[in-house]
């Protein structure tokens, strides 16, 4: 299987890291970030801290959808990826980028890329949850035009519309 081109972008210190779908090749890259990533679980109990259920919960991300990945030279240092609900062409967004890596730009690129993947690919609206503490997260999903949806007292859900 040949690999997908890698798009090169900088981060705001002026390093490069590239955007591209994964593939089944990229699994043991994928859980390395995961098996180091911190804070874990981030969110909802992802990633999961335990190895084998991780690596259940990737193998089923890359079973029912794509993957985009973040990569800095053959570190893989964001993954993004949408769970498909099967009723509609919808979906949920989830994304984790390294902590080494936050606050560069990364995230943003990288919903970016798979949200105009997603869109491409005929889905209509995304949707992701976030924590109400996670106030860079809030920010970014509003910059890129995520609005509230629905909200208690620990999570936010919010939605975009691709069409």
């Amino acid at each position: 299987m040949m690999k997908p081109e890698r798009i090169t972008r900088t981060d705001k210190t002026g390093k490069t890291y590239d955007i591209v779908i994964g593939c089944t090749e990229d699994l043991p890259s994928l859980l390395e970030m995961y098996r180091t990533f911190s804070p874990r679980p981030a969110s909802q109990g992802l990633p999961p801290q335990d190895s084998e259920t991780c690596h259940n919960w990737v193998k089923n991300l890359f079973d029912i959808g794509e993957n985009i990945f973040a990569w800095r030279g053959d570190r893989v240092i964001g993954h993004a990826a949408l769970v498909p609900d099967m009723r509609g062409k919808s979906g949920e967004f989830v994304i984790f980028v390294d902590k080494k890596d936050r606050n560069l730009g990364i995230g943003t690129h990288l919903t970016r890329f798979t949200l105009e993947r997603y869109r491409q690919l005929g889905f209509d609206t995304i949707w992701l949850t976030v924590n109400v503490s996670n106030a860079l997260a809030v920010k970014l999903y509003r910059k890129i035009g995520f609005q509230y949806c629905d909200m208690d007292g620990y999570e936010r859900t919010m939605i975009i519309q691709l069409r």
